[in-house]
């Protein structure tokens, strides 16, 4: 059993529950270190800055909007380095005094890929600033607003930050945003919530709720925060409660398999990972053992907590692998381990690599997997790869999608589960896959979805044919006489 298991009939193991939060907050540390490492000076003193932006309205500082714009972030208070930031554009800031008051801003996470070793140069930073149920429709306008100028401000010093604006209580039940560029609205609820349980790093505020529910009793999640709540374990107003992962219906295993198709046609090796993830996620079905678990067991099991154990890119990779191993699908994961090493974007044998971390953990992976230096070197080399190369990447790439599509809808259909997705969307998607992949008469097919950064060539050889006088050949080779 859990060290944070508490006995429902003697009410014991609160101290079990702050040692467990505890570790989740040190394991949010560690990767915050990692993440500040990667960022220059001025891109980590905006990103240090972002609790006390969302915490006060100053006209001085960056993504004012109005001296009534929410702000207030529940259980934070700003430190000397903070402050000492702030100076830097508001001679003289000084922390306001809070009024006792509930405030509207309940917590600021970050999720995805930051802080993991999929974290690449361009990485988005995608924030969830999660507000108060008493905040009406005007003051999430203004917040809006506010997080428009922030992720200006963050592009302006080469972040590519998003907020999102996040209601816990109305994510429990059901809502979500619209087919967009960062989100498949409907089609992906439950699987966001996990990816945000394995990925989310609280940079302030409250925690969540998920995080001192046992893994034992991950199965019956709301029963249990009750318990918690009624034997005042704890106290509601000071947690984030997203809900927990005991189901998850079978369309949103299709809806999603749709979405990373249509987004493989832009990024493939990202999608690629994604797509056999689901695959590996519905063998199991529908006793699903979410990445998520895999963390919260290591964060229950001890205090020695290797963060590279439980890196949200590796416990990908690891389930894969173990998936494509059980069915012996050799060449598959040859293809995921590729497909990884660059979406990680490292390029370890390229001269000025930087030696860090991702360094470390990625050079172990390759040396494990039996690549040699010049297989590596090979890979390194993808931004220069030419036509040919590239011709046979792109169709090891649609095929290996195609088959874990056509894998994912099959599922579906078994589970009778394709006729309760959003048929608004799944339109959306189909016609954007339709104009991709189809292949028409006369059609010129897309060959360098994002593999190689330049397919010029130094010389091309034209020949007239002389049975056909307006027509020439083009080769990337001599032609043969």
């Amino acid at each position: 059993m859990s060290e944070a298991a508490t006995d429902e009939s003697t009410g014991l193991g609160r101290k079990a529950l702050n040692r467990i939060v505890g570790r989740f907050l040190a394991l949010c540390d560690e990767r915050l270190l990692r993440i500040r490492a990667t960022l220059t000076h001025e891109q980590r003193s905006l990103f240090d800055l972002l609790p006390l932006l969302w915490h006060v309205n100053h006209p001085m500082l960056p993504g004012f909007v109005s001296s009534d714009t929410p702000a207030g972030m529940a259980g934070y208070r700003p430190g000397r380095d903070e402050l000492l930031l702030a100076r830097r554009y508001a001679r003289g800031f000084k922390e306001e005094k809070q009024p006792h008051r509930e405030l509207p801003i309940l917590g600021l996470y970050l999720m995805g890929s930051m802080g993991s070793l999929g974290q690449t140069a361009g990485s988005d930073m995608d924030f969830w600033l999660c507000y108060s149920g008493d905040l009406d429709e005007r003051g999430r306008r203004l917040l809006r607003h506010k997080a428009a100028l922030l992720e200006n401000r963050a592009a302006e010093v080469g972040l590519h930050a998003h907020f999102f604006l996040m209601h816990a209580e109305s994510f429990r039940d059901g809502a979500a945003e619209q087919l967009s560029k960062e989100s498949s609205g409907h089609t992906q609820h439950t699987l966001l919530l996990e990816e945000f349980y394995r990925t989310g790093i609280l940079i302030a505020g409250n925690p969540v709720l998920w995080w001192v529910v046992p893994p034992e009793h991950e199965h019956d999640y709301t029963r249990y925060t009750r318990h918690l709540v009624e034997k005042r374990f704890i106290r509601p107003q000071q947690w984030l409660d997203f809900g927990g992962l005991q189901t998850l219906p079978a369309e949103e295993f299709f809806g999603v398999a749709h979405w990373q198709l249509f987004k493989g046609i832009d990024a493939p090796y990202k999608s690629l990972l994604k797509l056999m993830l689901l695959e590996a996620y519905a063998a199991e079905y529908p006793n699903v053992d979410w990445l998520c678990m895999e963390t919260k067991r290591a964060v229950y099991q001890g205090d020695e907590l290797d963060v590279d154990s439980v890196d949200p890119y590796l416990l990908i990779l690891q389930r894969i692998t173990d998936y494509l191993g059980s069915r012996n699908e050799t060449e598959r994961l040859q293809l995921a381990r590729r497909a990884f090493y660059f979406k990680a974007g490292h390029g370890l044998m390229r001269s000025g690599a930087v030696s860090d971390w991702r360094h470390r953990l990625m050079l172990g992976l390759c040396h494990r997997w039996g690549w040699s230096d010049a297989e590596i070197r090979l890979l390194d080399t993808r931004p220069e790869w030419k036509l040919e190369r590239v011709v046979d990447e792109r169709n090891a790439l649609v095929s290996e999608l195609s088959r874990s599509y056509r894998l994912l809808t099959e599922f579906a259909r078994e589970q009778d589960a394709i006729a309760n997705i959003n048929t608004r969307e799944l339109a959306l998607l189909g016609r954007k896959l339709y104009a991709a992949l189809d292949k028409r008469p006369g059609k010129i097919d897309r060959v360098n979805p994002g593999i190689s950064r330049d397919l010029s060539e130094r010389t091309l050889w034209l020949r007239k044919l002389t049975d056909a006088p307006a027509r020439w050949q083009l080769f990337l080779h001599p032609p043969e006489e």
